[in-house]
Order: structure tokens, then sequence, then C-alpha cells
């Protein structure tokens, strides 16, 4: 998982600015914010988040000079480097954090929409990697009216969420593999889909080969319990000199078990004189037992 995490987020950074007005409203849109006077505080303890936004406020500065103040929490200094504390903070004034936390009519455009998903997913979002599969998820703060356009956006490309409400946040929860690579890919992370893809199927043979060791492994171990009962039997028909007592048949089968001690039981049925199933052998098995049982 370090490895995707990392070419994640690496990719993530590397995306294009042309599209910074609808990606930074979904920053907005999904980071927690206070009023501090005439401005509105935004903080994030995501560091990477805080490089892409600084990347996107100097982009959009250049033609809204004086409306954007991005600035340390330690008083100063580039935000990427403000790893000691583990938190950034932006001053936007509060006319422009209106403007652009709210996504308009202009983000429903295909690159525009994904931009903006892109900017919330930075903000709030997190892709794992449990036992099983993968999966991604997004938490937006309550009270945020966002979630109409993460719905959107995922149904444009035929992903159904599991929306649920906890400890105050709205979770998004996409748990399809083929809809997370999708998501990546819209995102603009396709390296991180592929390698994704890559990872998924690798996890899938190793599973499947996992699974198929444990199989064999339980046959044999019953195969080896079935055979020590079996051959206890036939001592115990040695030891009591119950042989000519037997029918033919079940006598058949207790001499074939102690001349083949690891054979399983369809191999007992095909080694017979008359091959049988392994039904069948069982069958016998359980008939020798009864008569031995009535005559001890």
């Amino acid at each position: 998982m370090e490895k995707l995490a990392t070419e994640l987020w690496d990719e993530f950074l590397e995306q294009p600015l042309t599209d910074a007005e609808p990606e930074l409203s979904g920053f907005l849109s999904a980071l927690p914010a206070r009023t501090d006077g005439e401005s509105v505080l935004v903080d994030t303890r995501r560091l990477i988040a805080a490089r892409r936004m600084l990347k996107l406020c100097r982009y959009i500065e250049r033609a809204a000079s004086g409306w954007i103040t991005p600035r340390s929490s330690l008083g100063g200094g580039a935000l990427e480097l403000d790893r000691a504390k583990g938190r950034a903070m932006f001053r936007f004034p509060a006319e422009f954090y209106s403007l652009m936390s709210k996504p308009g009519a202009s983000h429903q455009k295909a690159n525009r929409r994904w931009a903006w998903f892109r900017g919330m997913w930075g903000g709030c979002g997190s892709l794992y990697e449990p036992q099983q599969g993968y999966y991604m998820a997004l938490r937006i703060p309550a009270g945020r009216k966002c979630g109409n356009f993460i719905e959107q956006a995922l149904r444009s490309v035929k992903v159904t969420p599991k929306v649920r409400i906890n400890r105050g946040k709205t979770e998004y929860m996409i748990r399809d593999i083929e809809g997370v690579v999708t998501i990546l890919s819209r995102m603009g992370c396709v390296r991180t889909s592929l390698l994704l893809e890559d990872t998924a199927v690798i996890r899938s043979v190793r599973g499947m080969a996992n699974k198929m060791v444990n199989c064999d492994a339980a046959n044999i171990a019953s195969t080896l319990a079935a055979a020590r009962s079996q051959i206890a039997l036939v001592d115990t028909i040695d030891e009591h000199e119950l042989w000519s007592a037997l029918p033919p048949h079940l006598a058949e089968i207790a001499r074939i078990r102690r001349e083949n001690p690891s054979a399983s039981l369809r191999e007992l049925g095909q080694i017979l004189s008359k091959p049988v199933t392994k039904s069948t052998v069982e069958y016998r098995w359980k008939k020798l037992e009864t008569v031995i049982g009535g005559k001890i």
C-alpha cells in the first residue's frame, strides 16, 4: 500500500493547473473552515494537499491579485515545509471563499467536474487496502451542500457509492475495484489506476493460490485421519481374528487398506478387484464398522 500511496500523491501533485478554480473549489468544499473577522481560515493536516492548494492559489492569484493570502500556521514560510506541526492554514477574504467554496453550474462540464472532484478528494478522500479488495472513501464536514455534486460525478461513470452519516460527517464509500480505478483515472491519476489494477490482479492470484494450497492441505489431513482410523479397525480385526466372519467384499476392502495405508477412498475403490466409487467405499467402511462393533 505504501508504494501505491506514494504514486497516488506524487501523481496528484503533478496534475496540470489549467482547471485551478474548480479544483480549489473542491478543496474548500471539503476542508473545515472558520471565520476570523473579514477572513475565512481554512486548515488542513495533509501537507501534501496543502502543497497542491498552494500551487492552485498561486496560479489563480495572477488573475485575482490581492484576493488570496496563503500563509503558514507557524507564521511565514512555505506551506510545504511546515512538517513539524503537521498543519497548514490558508486565509481567504470572506467574499472570495463564499464564491469559491460553492460549486456552480460551470463545474458541470466533464473536465471541470473531475477537477472539482480531485480537489474534494484531496481534501477529505482516502484510499484503503484491507485484507480483501480496495475501497475509496470521502468524508465531508456536516452541513456542506456538495453531496449532489459528488453523486453526479460518480453517476456519470456508473459508480454508486454507499452513503452514511458517521461522527457528524457524511461518508461516501466506493468498494468496487472497477469504480475506484475509474475514479482515479478521471481524476487524472492514470499511472496510479494502472498500478492499482496490477496490484489487485497479483493479490487475487496470490489469494487463489493460497486457497488452493490450504484446500490441498486440508484434503491431505482428512485423508490421513480417515486412513489412521481405518487401519486401527483392520488391527482390531487381526486382534480378534474376525477375518473369516466377514463378507468377502468387506474383507477385501480391509485387506486393501492395510496394503495401501496412505491411499484415498477414491483410490481404494479403484484398486478393488471390481472397482467402485468413493461413495461405495464409504458405505462399505461404515458397514464394516457396524459388523465389527457387533462382534467385539
